[in-house]
């Protein structure tokens, strides 16, 4: 009997440690995936921000007054690093702006990102900058977004002031 093969049972053995393992580790490679994709959406969201502060402080657009928003579009700030999400699907240009707003002296930022797929919309529905370093920063991206007509911008952002959109 040749002592250099393996039994069947040492074979099995190795097929169901195996099996053991890939049950532990594909659904951990999904999540990290999953979470370096809502991650990006996040550091887009970012960006576009970033942005329109740079914009504000080499005065290519004029800050709010008290009480007033000014809302900018993807397509005024003509960001190229923000075109299209991890997934190749392109940013709406009307969709994806910020929205700046002058409150108790303080200008606060809002960031909608929408990314138009085959079967709908994806991103961020209008967050104040702070959120996207929350703990609860992944649920912000979402598939359920809608256009904002001007008022539900005002009330979101808490400001009775008018609203300025730059496109």
């Amino acid at each position: 009997m040749n002592k250099r093969a393996f039994t069947l049972v040492e074979l099995l053995g190795v097929i169901v440690i195996l099996s053991i393992v890939l049950m532990i580790a594909v659904p951990n490679v999904t999540s990290t995936l999953d979470k370096a994709k809502k991650e990006s959406y996040l550091s887009d969201a970012k960006k576009l921000i970033t942005q329109t502060e740079y914009e504000l402080r080499r005065g290519g657009i004029e800050k709010p007054a008290a009480n007033e928003l000014i809302k900018i579009t993807l397509s005024y700030l003509g960001t190229r690093d923000v075109s299209k999400d991890q997934d190749g699907n392109k940013y709406n240009l009307k969709d994806t702006y910020v929205v700046v707003v002058r409150k108790n002296g303080y200008l606060e930022y809002y960031v909608n990102l929408v990314a138009d797929l085959e079967e709908g919309q994806k991103g961020i529905q209008l967050v104040k900058s702070d959120e996207l370093d929350s703990e609860e920063r992944f649920n912000l991206i979402t598939t359920d977004i809608k256009s904002l007509s001007e008022s539900d911008i005002i009330s979101k952002t808490g400001v009775s002031g008018t609203l300025e959109t730059l496109e």
